[in-house]
């Protein structure tokens, strides 16, 4: 038998509880939560207590509007990456209590996106349906960090470890951002590579808000440059068990310099010293889709040797049909609502 579900009020309790967990991450940390309730989210901590702390719980994210003023509500409940236990009834009853919060809140649906096919399984026995959408890309690659550094550069593919040493003779060098002048650099390579390759970006704000949010102990910005001049960047995060390579750009020019291979490797570096046990490399293509716009970053990951990881992918329940094609389907999309691509109006989860 489960136990009772109840709303959590102790971060220091919560972070504990996500961190020890081998499926928790940034997205179900309390600063993520944090974060996205400066952009209109409300987030919810639920769990279940044991005996010597939580054994159960999930971030639930909400956010419904009006469709007009004074019109019926539209809007989500999510759950990225949760709930977190091994324990199925547990899942049963966060799950059950999300539900509940959903319904309260006025959202359309629920999206769940859960770590493992037990409790995918365990959704549909819900009510819970697949979705051929999700939020966070269903496919990644983990780098194991336990190996000694020398072993572990030596684990990558031939010609990534010739990249790693390639940028380093030719001068490009890697610096831990520290001030407005890195995350500016940072920035411009963001819409460099936005221009390049064709896909949308947030505001500035809201890197700037990711970024400080987590460092310096859970985050760091990598740039690395050349005689001053920044040529590839990106934004890791760590909680737990995992640092994540979440943001990253790069330069139109010197791309023989190989700086983005040497920026990885010093975020790599980066996440074993800090403790992490394995450094996700976030996100991969879909290879039965020969059209996926990731298959050359796929194709780049590679190179580290990683570990294939597939999710189960999105699980929704629809509590309002009519409302929940709206978003899934009609003018607002989900999608959008949670990456902040319609209009302005929302952001990123």
């Amino acid at each position: 038998m489960s136990g009772q579900v109840v709303s959590v009020e102790d971060q220091t309790g919560w972070d504990e509880f996500v961190a020890e967990h081998r499926d928790g991450g940034f997205l179900q940390s309390w600063r993520w939560g944090e974060l996205k309730q400066r952009y209109g989210w409300r987030a919810i901590r639920l769990a279940i207590h044991g005996d010597t702390g939580f054994v159960a719980g999930a971030q639930v994210l909400v956010r419904t509007r009006n469709i007009w003023p004074g019109g019926p509500p539209v809007g989500l409940t999510y759950v990225p990456r949760g709930p977190l236990t091994d324990a199925q009834d547990d899942v049963m009853a966060i799950v059950h209590a999300a539900v509940e919060l959903a319904r309260d809140s006025g959202a359309s649906f629920v999206r769940i996106e859960p770590s493992d096919t037990a409790t995918a399984d365990t959704l549909e026995r819900c009510g819970f349906r697949a979705s051929d959408q999700f939020v966070q890309i269903p496919r990644t690659a983990i780098v194991d960090l336990a190996m000694p550094e020398e072993d572990l550069l030596a684990s990558f593919k031939a010609k990534m470890r010739y990249n790693i040493q390639l940028a380093s003779r030719r001068g490009v060098e890697v610096r831990i951002g520290a001030d407005d002048a890195d995350f500016d650099a940072f920035m411009r390579l963001v819409e460099i590579t936005s221009r390049r390759e064709g896909f949308a970006i947030h505001d500035p704000a809201y890197y700037r808000d990711v970024w400080q949010t987590f460092q310096p102990d859970n985050g760091s910005l990598f740039i690395a440059h050349i005689d001053g001049r920044a040529l590839a960047a990106l934004l890791v995060i760590g909680v737990g068990q995992t640092a994540a390579y979440v943001f990253g750009a790069s330069s139109n020019t010197n791309r023989n310099l190989m700086a983005s291979h040497a920026a990885q490797w010093a975020a790599i570096r980066w996440a074993k010293e800090s403790g992490f046990a394995q450094y996700d490399l976030w996100g991969m293509a879909n290879l039965r889709d020969p059209d996926d716009p990731m298959a050359g970053v796929h194709r780049f990951k590679l190179g580290f040797n990683p570990k294939l990881v597939t999710y189960p992918g999105a699980f929704d329940l629809v509590l309002h049909p009519v409302r929940a094609w709206l978003l899934t389907r009609g003018a607002l999309h989900a999608r959008k609502v949670i990456h902040g691509l319609h209009a302005g109006r929302w952001a990123a989860a």
